[in-house]
């Protein structure tokens, strides 16, 4: 029969297992929101950068200047 010294020290064990456990998710948790956040930085920066320097596969080319895109052979609006 176990003492209630031995079970409060089980239980401790218990309690601190899983404190260690929910500490770990927590961790891989904010870890994980951390990389997404910074692909999504990334791909908003990609996508500006291409939207405003951008020269597209299409043969266009953006004009910041006008505000609108331009056919990079003629120069021509559309």
């Amino acid at each position: 029969m176990a003492t209630k010294r031995e079970e409060r020290k089980q239980r401790s064990e218990v309690q601190k297992q899983n404190q260690e456990r929910q500490g770990r998710q927590r961790r891989w948790k904010s870890r994980a929101l951390f990389v997404v956040g910074a692909l999504a930085l990334v791909a908003m920066g990609v996508m500006a950068t291409r939207h405003r320097d951008g020269e597209e596969s299409n043969g266009r080319v953006w004009s910041a200047a006008h505000g609108h895109w331009h056919d990079k052979a003629t120069g021509l609006a559309r």
